[in-house]
């Protein structure tokens, strides 16, 4: 059984996420772990597949807090960010945001839509690509 939401508190489904999204709670299932990268200037970075009902996400977790994340938990993130990287979504937790276990291999969960396998294109470039008098 799963931590109750504190009052007030709303989760967003993964498939509602949006680049540049900042600030908000939400609940995912580890699907699948990454072998940890190290940046140039030694941070570690944890990469995981993680899903809810709704679809999965990428999720990159920064510093010692992804050693401990393993398949199968069920993590509450709280002030997650969804932003963009080469084009393509991740979840991450903002810089006071809080990641805490809150249950194991008891979620529905759906692995499709990735919405880390789709193409985002940002407001800047969508204009550029709007352009009126290009291409006539």
């Amino acid at each position: 059984m799963t931590t109750p939401l504190k009052p007030g508190q709303q989760l967003v489904p993964i498939s509602k996420f949006r680049p540049s999204m900042r600030g908000f709670d939400c609940e995912v299932m580890v699907l699948e772990t990454a072998v940890p990268t190290t940046t140039r200037d030694g941070q570690t970075i944890h990469t995981f597949l993680v899903a809810d009902q709704s679809g999965s996400i990428i999720m990159n977790i920064w510093g010692n807090d992804g050693k401990f994340i393993r398949n199968g938990d069920i993590l509450r993130i709280e002030g997650a960010e969804a932003k963009l990287f080469k084009g393509f979504m991740q979840l991450t937790t903002a810089r006071f945001g809080k990641l805490h276990r809150v249950g194991e291999d008891t979620m529905v969960f759906a692995d499709q839509p990735n919405v880390s396998e789709m193409q985002w294109v940002t407001e800047e470039e969508s204009r550029a690509m709007n352009m009126p008098g290009e291409g006539q």
